[in-house]
């Protein structure tokens, strides 16, 4: 008994689990001597970019561990100038409310020995310097005694005869952090990573090969244009239209690489040989 008319020409269930190409067209499908297959690739410029973004992830990690610089810039001013009679002491406060800095004093004298009693009522108790002598520069450190009321007293207690004419400038002084070199380093890493990333991902495209008997014709898929390579022979232009052109043993076969879709969909572009599909990108 025969079987059905054509039943040679139509493949075994199992040919169509044999393997794949990437558009899952079964290998045993293809025309004689056609095969093709697509894989993505990394054009030149994306390795320039893969270098940028390495190095600029470089400069930001150094910039990420730089410690920034500590420097201390003054916060308030206060000068004035009096006389201090024998037996009397002068006095001016401060309210600070951080403990990260300091108060410095610098005064002259006038009178005398030139010379006046000087201590400081901090939160945690009085600091006493003693009597000094002009020109006299004092500092009293925040961080030890911690934020609040600072009085400063100028003593001229011990004369019993003499008057002190002092001038006096106090600046209080904050700690601030000086992160521009840092900030600097992590902008220049910044800067080099994005143009790397934009060139690594321009640079990755879908490459299409299709083999007919001895020749490889290879299509690099740009959307709406193709860049096309014919047995190492490249085209000076990317191609933005349907192709049609000769290819295979004794050029006997006719390859046609048709454009189909649109700019808001997308384009697809379908490898033909002999008018039979064997493949598509991307």
């Amino acid at each position: 008994m025969e079987g059905p008319r054509g039943s040679e020409d139509i493949p075994s269930y199992k040919d169509l689990v044999q393997a794949k190409s990437i558009r899952g067209i079964p290998k045993s499908l293809y025309p004689e001597g056609v095969y093709f297959k697509k894989k993505y690739v990394l054009l030149k410029k994306s390795y320039v970019g893969i270098a940028l973004i390495a190095v600029g992830f470089v400069i930001m990690l150094i910039g990420s561990f730089m410690s920034p610089k500590i420097y201390y810039a003054p916060s308030n001013h206060w000068n004035d100038s009096w006389t201090i009679k024998p037996g009397q002491k002068w006095y001016h406060t401060w309210t600070i409310n951080s403990g990260d800095g300091f108060l410095e004093i610098n005064m002259t004298v006038a009178g005398g020995n030139n010379d006046i009693r000087v201590y400081v009522d901090t939160p945690k108790g009085r600091v006493d310097f003693g009597k000094l002598q002009s020109p006299i520069h004092v500092l009293v450190n925040f961080s030890k005694y911690g934020p609040g009321e600072y009085t400063i007293y100028y003593d001229n207690s011990f004369s019993f005869i003499t008057s002190k004419v002092v001038n006096v400038v106090e600046t209080a002084y904050n700690k601030k952090e000086d992160t521009s070199n840092k900030d600097a380093l992590e902008a220049l890493g910044l800067f080099l990573v994005l143009p790397g990333l934009v060139l690594s991902a321009s640079g990755f495209k879908k490459r299409g090969f299709l083999y007919i008997d001895d020749d490889v014709v290879e299509v690099t898929y740009e959307n709406s244009r193709i860049e096309l390579k014919v047995n190492e022979f490249k085209l000076d232009q990317k191609v933005d239209h349907s192709i049609k052109f000769k290819a295979g043993r004794d050029e006997s076969r006719i390859i046609e690489i048709e454009k189909m879709g649109s700019w808001w969909k997308g384009y697809q572009w379908i490898f033909k040989v002999d008018d039979q599909e064997v493949g598509r990108l991307p």
